[in-house]
């Protein structure tokens, strides 16, 4: 989205920004599948993401404006703004460039670490980033990055672990068909990722489908 300079500087002239002259901005991705990444914003720096439809925010410990994607490419275009009920907080929708990845360690969110009984758990998202990693390095004995590049094994495996995985919610227990089912999806996001096809898009095509799905039902 871009607006005009006086509609962006009314807007954001207009919001409640703590006595530092900042306010706390959420960035989620489109899909609405998850916080990307938690950073600040000054009266300027929100001006200019309406203006130019990318995010910009203030860092606090370099006192000064940044645009998020100006050192590693993965430029953020806003596609919606959303102020709390109170104005002083918002939330930015985003497609990420580049990578696709938001956060600074090279992964897609910066919300990777988890509390309770959650802690126990590997999401698709951080999954992806691993296999990212992993087919970018390239390091000794990995098997996922030989995976990635060997197209016949991919195939190979993906047809093993899908008849697996039939078999499994045939025949066996739950713990099977979770096994099964895990296995399945991992070699499959490897050989899209290989092929370029990150999760990002995959969660674009889930939410097409979806959206098609809703408009049908209305």
């Amino acid at each position: 989205m871009k607006v005009g300079r006086n509609a962006a500087k009314k807007f954001a002239k207009s919001l409640r920004y703590s006595a530092d002259g900042l306010l706390p901005v959420v960035v989620s991705d489109t899909a609405g599948t998850g916080v990307l990444m938690l950073a600040y914003a000054n009266s300027e720096a929100v001006a200019l993401t309406l203006i130019t439809g990318k995010a910009h925010f203030f860092s606090r410990s370099r006192n000064r404006l940044w645009m998020k994607g100006e050192t590693s490419g993965n430029v953020m275009r806003v596609v919606s703004v959303w102020a709390d009920c109170d104005r002083d907080a918002l939330q930015y929708r985003a497609e990420v460039g580049g990578s696709g990845n938001a956060c600074h360690t090279g992964r897609r969110s910066c919300f990777v670490r988890s509390f309770g009984d959650s802690s126990c758990r590997l999401g698709l998202a951080e999954l992806d980033s691993i296999i990212g990693e992993r087919i970018k390095d390239r390091p000794a004995g990995s098997y996922t990055a030989r995976l990635a590049g060997d197209r016949r094994l991919a195939v190979a495996k993906i047809r093993e672990e899908s008849e697996e995985l039939v078999e499994a919610l045939q025949k066996k227990n739950r713990k099977e068909v979770a096994w099964e089912a895990c296995d399945l999806i991992y070699h499959a996001l490897v050989a899209a990722h290989a092929r370029g096809v990150r999760l990002e898009r995959l969660e674009k095509e889930f939410w097409r489908r979806h959206s098609n799905s809703r408009k049908s039902r209305e």
